[in-house]
């Protein structure tokens, strides 16, 4: 984040303080605004804490930030508090460095903390649009959930408001830059609406994801009965007898994969596996050589939350993910197992 901002700051301040000073004034101002972010960010955490909801991080980036909270039952009343204790904070740090503009005589620093000022309130009105999934999205969403009891509901229609707020975002910026020549302005609030809108749709998705994964664990959705294939088989065999006319894309491997009872994961082998293998090796190389082992495998814990088992899965790229206590393997979770049951809920991705 200060990598990006200090040449812009720099660019802003080097035609009234000159070439170091420039750099001086850019360098603070990327650290007061960095921390104004961390802030506002601190903002949500702790009151997310106050009200007993774990905060398992929290993240920065060009555009802001993001507090990532456990998953929880949605509470519209808490919810709603989380989301606006942000902006609060925002605008309480523009009313400081107001005060500091004001009382500090010095034309340099005045200058400093009137854009600290100008910018902590541009942050806060921006989240305080009513798009989810910014803060005044979250807090439309509860205002909603509250009147309606209807959490999926108030998600969409939040998720929609954050599209349209998005692509008004997106024209304002064009038309700005077109009409006022101002583009470097005109270009961040076209940037700004861009993002908003891809973010809307994700941030739905995660909601309908988490709303249809709480309460529920790998062991409630996972496939207890597959097919496994033995380390020894050859891979034109493999091709033969488990990938062609089949719509699985990996198999567990097993020493002894016609026994029923759970045995020792000795690792998976997959498609992507063979792609690394020309047609003519096939022969003359066996599964246990070209599979993925154990240790270099993502796996999952039959106890682990579902919705934390959907982004590990989508993470690491694969179709499917073994499910194993200790080193036994006890299941396999697919992504279309997961499709699957969030569209038995009833509840749509888009």
């Amino acid at each position: 984040m200060l990598a990006l901002l200090m040449p812009l700051l720099y660019w802003l301040y080097q035609p009234q303080a000159g070439v170091v000073g420039g750099w001086v004034l850019a360098g603070a101002a990327a650290l007061l605004l960095s921390v104004s972010v961390v802030l506002h960010e601190l903002g949500h955490a702790l009151v997310a804490r106050r009200y007993g909801q774990a905060v398992s991080g929290m993240t920065l980036f060009a555009l802001g930030g993001a507090t990532e909270l456990t998953d929880a039952p949605p509470l519209p009343v808490r919810d709603f508090l989380v989301a606006m204790a942000g902006p609060l904070v925002s605008v309480v740090l523009a009313v400081l460095f107001v005060l500091a503009w004001w009382l500090l005589p010095l034309p340099m620093l005045a200058m400093l903390f009137l854009h600290l000022a100008l910018t902590n309130g541009v942050m806060a009105l921006f989240n305080l649009l009513p798009g989810y999934p910014l803060d005044g999205g979250r807090m439309l969403w509860a205002v909603l959930c509250f009147l309606t009891d209807d959490a999926l509901g108030a998600a969409r229609i939040a998720a929609l408001a954050g599209r349209i707020c998005g692509w008004l975002l997106l024209l304002a910026g064009m038309l700005y830059t077109f009409s006022v020549g101002d583009a470097l302005n005109g270009v961040g609030i076209t940037l700004l609406g861009y993002f908003l809108t891809r973010q809307a749709t994700m941030a739905y998705r995660r909601f309908v994801v988490q709303h249809a994964f709480y309460n529920v664990q790998v062991h409630d959705v996972m496939q207890r009965v597959f097919r496994a294939v033995a380390p020894e088989l050859p891979l034109d065999q493999f091709v033969g007898r488990y990938v062609l006319g089949q719509t699985d894309q990996g198999f567990p491997v097993l020493l002894a994969p016609e026994e029923e009872a759970p045995q020792p994961l000795l690792g998976m082998m997959t498609v992507r596996n063979l792609r690394q293998f020309q047609f003519n090796e096939w022969a003359r190389t066996q599964v246990g050589e070209a599979m993925t082992p154990l240790h270099r495998l993502p796996t999952l814990l039959p106890e682990m939350p579902a919705g934390e088992a959907f982004r590990t899965l989508l993470e690491s790229g694969e179709e499917q993910l073994p499910v194993i206590k200790g080193a036994v393997l006890l299941g396999v979770l697919r992504r279309r197992d997961l499709f699957g049951y969030i569209e038995r809920q009833g509840q749509p991705l888009r």
